[in-house]
Protein backbone atom coordinates (compact mmCIF):
# COMPACT_ATOMS: atom_id res chain seq x y z
CA UNK A 1 0.00 0.00 0.00
CA UNK A 2 1.58 3.40 -1.16
CA UNK A 3 2.29 6.03 1.76
CA UNK A 4 3.27 9.78 1.72
CA UNK A 5 4.21 12.05 4.48
CA UNK A 6 4.76 15.77 4.52
CA UNK A 7 3.31 18.12 1.86
CA UNK A 8 2.64 17.27 -1.49
CA UNK A 9 5.11 17.13 -4.26
CA UNK A 10 6.10 19.47 -6.85
CA UNK A 11 6.56 16.20 -9.17
CA UNK A 12 4.34 13.78 -8.55
CA UNK A 13 7.05 11.01 -9.48
CA UNK A 14 9.91 10.52 -7.45
CA UNK A 15 13.02 11.03 -9.20
CA UNK A 16 14.76 8.10 -6.93
CA UNK A 17 11.65 5.73 -6.62
CA UNK A 18 12.54 5.65 -3.23
CA UNK A 19 10.43 8.38 -1.64
CA UNK A 20 10.72 12.21 -0.61
CA UNK A 21 13.36 11.71 1.84
CA UNK A 22 15.61 9.63 -0.58
CA UNK A 23 14.87 12.32 -2.96
CA UNK A 24 15.93 14.84 -0.46
CA UNK A 25 19.30 12.67 0.20
CA UNK A 26 20.14 11.97 -3.51
CA UNK A 27 19.26 16.18 -4.28
CA UNK A 28 21.27 17.39 -1.75
CA UNK A 29 23.95 15.22 -2.10
CA UNK A 30 24.40 16.29 -6.06
CA UNK A 31 24.21 20.02 -5.05
CA UNK A 32 26.90 19.78 -2.41
CA UNK A 33 29.13 17.79 -4.39
CA UNK A 34 28.54 20.31 -7.07
CA UNK A 35 28.60 24.03 -5.64
CA UNK A 36 29.28 23.24 -1.70
CA UNK A 37 27.16 23.15 1.21
CA UNK A 38 27.47 26.81 2.13
CA UNK A 39 26.15 27.89 -1.46
CA UNK A 40 23.26 25.24 -1.67
CA UNK A 41 20.00 26.56 0.18
CA UNK A 42 17.38 24.26 0.99
CA UNK A 43 14.90 25.92 -1.51
CA UNK A 44 17.30 24.92 -3.93
CA UNK A 45 17.37 21.10 -2.58
CA UNK A 46 13.57 21.36 -2.74
CA UNK A 47 13.23 22.13 -6.26
CA UNK A 48 15.86 20.14 -7.13
CA UNK A 49 14.02 17.01 -5.51
CA UNK A 50 10.58 17.70 -6.77
CA UNK A 51 9.13 18.51 -3.55
CA UNK A 52 8.03 21.86 -1.29
CA UNK A 53 10.43 23.74 0.73
CA UNK A 54 8.00 22.70 3.54
CA UNK A 55 8.86 19.26 3.29
CA UNK A 56 12.21 19.14 3.46
CA UNK A 57 11.89 20.51 6.90
CA UNK A 58 9.50 17.88 7.61
CA UNK A 59 12.05 15.16 7.17
CA UNK A 60 15.34 16.94 8.31
CA UNK A 61 15.47 19.40 11.00
CA UNK A 62 18.12 21.50 8.97
CA UNK A 63 20.79 21.46 6.36
CA UNK A 64 22.91 20.71 8.73
CA UNK A 65 21.05 17.41 9.61
CA UNK A 66 20.83 16.60 5.39
CA UNK A 67 24.68 16.81 5.59
CA UNK A 68 25.37 14.46 8.57
CA UNK A 69 22.85 11.84 6.88
CA UNK A 70 25.32 11.99 3.44
CA UNK A 71 28.40 11.95 5.26
CA UNK A 72 27.52 9.01 7.67
CA UNK A 73 26.42 7.22 5.04
CA UNK A 74 29.98 7.48 3.53
CA UNK A 75 31.97 6.05 6.71
CA UNK A 76 29.32 3.83 8.14
CA UNK A 77 29.41 0.51 5.80
CA UNK A 78 33.17 0.76 5.84
CA UNK A 79 33.41 0.73 9.49
CA UNK A 80 30.45 -2.66 9.68
CA UNK A 81 32.63 -4.09 7.66
CA UNK A 82 35.84 -3.30 9.72
CA UNK A 83 34.28 -4.15 12.76
CA UNK A 84 32.89 -7.44 11.16
CA UNK A 85 36.95 -8.18 9.89
CA UNK A 86 38.59 -7.20 13.55
CA UNK A 87 36.66 -10.23 15.30
CA UNK A 88 37.75 -12.59 12.73
CA UNK A 89 40.54 -15.11 13.34
CA UNK A 90 42.62 -14.55 9.72
CA UNK A 91 45.87 -13.49 9.05
CA UNK A 92 46.88 -9.44 9.62
CA UNK A 93 47.83 -8.65 6.02
CA UNK A 94 44.78 -10.67 4.71
CA UNK A 95 42.58 -8.05 7.40
CA UNK A 96 44.19 -4.99 6.29
CA UNK A 97 43.96 -6.22 2.36
CA UNK A 98 39.83 -7.30 2.89
CA UNK A 99 39.56 -3.58 4.55
CA UNK A 100 41.47 -1.34 1.91
CA UNK A 101 39.66 -3.38 -0.98
CA UNK A 102 36.40 -2.98 0.72
CA UNK A 103 36.70 0.44 1.72
CA UNK A 104 37.97 1.77 -1.28
CA UNK A 105 35.25 -0.28 -3.50
CA UNK A 106 32.57 1.52 -1.49
CA UNK A 107 34.19 4.70 -1.86
CA UNK A 108 34.62 3.99 -5.80
CA UNK A 109 30.98 3.14 -6.04
CA UNK A 110 29.30 5.74 -4.95
CA UNK A 111 27.58 7.24 -8.04
CA UNK A 112 27.61 10.87 -6.31
CA UNK A 113 31.06 10.62 -4.91
CA UNK A 114 29.93 12.02 -1.47
CA UNK A 115 33.48 11.56 -0.11
CA UNK A 116 33.79 14.87 -1.55
CA UNK A 117 31.75 16.62 1.24
CA UNK A 118 34.75 15.48 3.72
CA UNK A 119 36.46 18.57 2.73
CA UNK A 120 33.23 20.66 3.75
CA UNK A 121 34.47 23.04 6.34
CA UNK A 122 31.29 22.95 8.33
CA UNK A 123 32.13 19.03 9.39
CA UNK A 124 34.41 20.92 12.05
CA UNK A 125 31.66 21.66 13.70
CA UNK A 126 30.45 19.68 17.00
CA UNK A 127 27.10 18.96 15.26
CA UNK A 128 28.70 16.39 13.31
CA UNK A 129 30.04 14.25 16.22
CA UNK A 130 28.27 11.75 14.67
CA UNK A 131 30.57 11.27 11.87
CA UNK A 132 33.40 11.74 13.14
CA UNK A 133 33.21 9.02 15.74
CA UNK A 134 32.61 6.50 13.31
CA UNK A 135 35.51 8.11 10.99
CA UNK A 136 37.89 7.39 13.77
CA UNK A 137 36.74 4.15 15.02
CA UNK A 138 37.59 3.23 10.92
CA UNK A 139 40.66 4.59 12.01
CA UNK A 140 41.33 2.91 14.74
CA UNK A 141 40.82 -0.03 13.04
CA UNK A 142 43.19 0.37 10.16
CA UNK A 143 45.45 0.75 12.77
CA UNK A 144 44.70 -2.70 14.41
CA UNK A 145 45.11 -4.32 11.32
CA UNK A 146 48.34 -2.38 10.17
CA UNK A 147 49.91 -3.91 13.43
CA UNK A 148 48.41 -7.39 13.48
CA UNK A 149 50.07 -7.51 9.34
CA UNK A 150 53.30 -6.05 10.51
CA UNK A 151 53.68 -7.01 14.09
CA UNK A 152 55.16 -3.50 14.96
CA UNK A 153 53.77 -0.40 16.75
CA UNK A 154 51.42 1.56 13.94
CA UNK A 155 51.48 5.59 14.39
CA UNK A 156 49.53 7.82 13.50
CA UNK A 157 51.71 9.10 10.40
CA UNK A 158 51.24 5.04 9.16
CA UNK A 159 47.05 5.21 9.59
CA UNK A 160 46.98 8.73 7.63
CA UNK A 161 49.21 7.50 4.62
CA UNK A 162 46.79 4.66 4.66
CA UNK A 163 43.60 6.28 4.97
CA UNK A 164 45.20 8.96 2.67
CA UNK A 165 46.01 6.02 -0.26
CA UNK A 166 42.47 4.73 0.07
CA UNK A 167 40.64 7.65 -0.16
CA UNK A 168 42.63 9.24 -2.85
CA UNK A 169 40.03 7.87 -5.00
CA UNK A 170 37.65 10.67 -3.71
CA UNK A 171 39.67 13.79 -5.66
CA UNK A 172 40.59 11.75 -8.25
CA UNK A 173 37.45 11.21 -9.18
CA UNK A 174 36.84 14.65 -8.55
CA UNK A 175 39.13 16.21 -10.62
CA UNK A 176 39.05 13.79 -13.71
CA UNK A 177 35.05 13.05 -13.91
CA UNK A 178 36.18 9.58 -15.30
CA UNK A 179 34.88 6.45 -13.73
CA UNK A 180 38.00 4.29 -12.43
CA UNK A 181 38.70 1.40 -13.60
CA UNK A 182 37.35 -2.02 -11.87
CA UNK A 183 40.36 -2.76 -10.45
CA UNK A 184 41.18 -0.29 -9.00
CA UNK A 185 40.31 -1.89 -5.35
CA UNK A 186 43.24 -4.38 -5.74
CA UNK A 187 45.53 -1.78 -7.05
CA UNK A 188 44.75 0.39 -3.92
CA UNK A 189 44.30 -2.34 -1.29
CA UNK A 190 48.11 -3.99 -3.06
CA UNK A 191 49.73 -1.01 -2.23
CA UNK A 192 48.54 -0.63 1.22
CA UNK A 193 50.27 -3.73 1.71
CA UNK A 194 53.78 -2.35 0.42
CA UNK A 195 52.91 1.11 2.01
CA UNK A 196 52.84 -1.10 5.41
CA UNK A 197 56.20 -2.41 4.65
CA UNK A 198 55.02 -5.52 3.95
CA UNK A 199 55.35 -6.71 0.40
CA UNK A 200 56.47 -9.94 0.90
CA UNK A 201 53.03 -10.69 2.47
CA UNK A 202 51.43 -9.50 -0.84
CA UNK A 203 50.43 -12.78 -2.72
CA UNK A 204 47.30 -13.91 -4.88
CA UNK A 205 46.42 -16.43 -1.45
CA UNK A 206 46.33 -13.13 0.19
CA UNK A 207 43.74 -11.69 -2.50
CA UNK A 208 42.12 -14.37 -2.61
CA UNK A 209 41.35 -14.59 1.20
CA UNK A 210 40.85 -11.00 1.49
CA UNK A 211 38.09 -11.19 -1.33
CA UNK A 212 36.69 -14.12 0.50
CA UNK A 213 36.06 -11.90 3.56
CA UNK A 214 34.87 -9.22 1.90
CA UNK A 215 32.79 -9.91 -1.28
CA UNK A 216 29.46 -11.60 0.92
CA UNK A 217 29.24 -7.89 3.30
CA UNK A 218 29.46 -5.84 -0.31
CA UNK A 219 26.73 -7.41 -2.10
CA UNK A 220 24.82 -7.76 1.27
CA UNK A 221 25.01 -4.23 0.62
CA UNK A 222 24.82 -3.35 -2.85
CA UNK A 223 21.60 -5.31 -1.99
CA UNK A 224 19.85 -2.93 0.15
CA UNK A 225 18.16 0.55 -1.72
CA UNK A 226 18.36 3.44 -0.42
CA UNK A 227 21.28 4.95 2.49
CA UNK A 228 18.50 4.96 4.92
CA UNK A 229 16.30 2.16 4.15
CA UNK A 230 14.58 1.89 7.56
CA UNK A 231 13.32 5.30 6.73
CA UNK A 232 11.95 4.85 3.02
CA UNK A 233 8.49 5.82 2.31
CA UNK A 234 6.54 4.91 -1.60
CA UNK A 235 6.23 8.18 -3.02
Amino acid sequence: MSTTRGRPRRNPISPTRLGARQDILHAAGGLFVERGFGQTSTRAIAEAAGLQQASVYHWFASKDEILLSLVLGTVEPSRTVADHLAALDEPGAVLLWALAFADTTLLQSDRQNLGVLYFEPELGSERFRGFHDNRNALLEAYAAMLERATGRPTADVDVTMTIGLVESVIMHRRRTRLDLPPETPTRIADAVLVLAGIPELLSEETRRGGRALVDPLLAAGADRPGRDGDDRERA
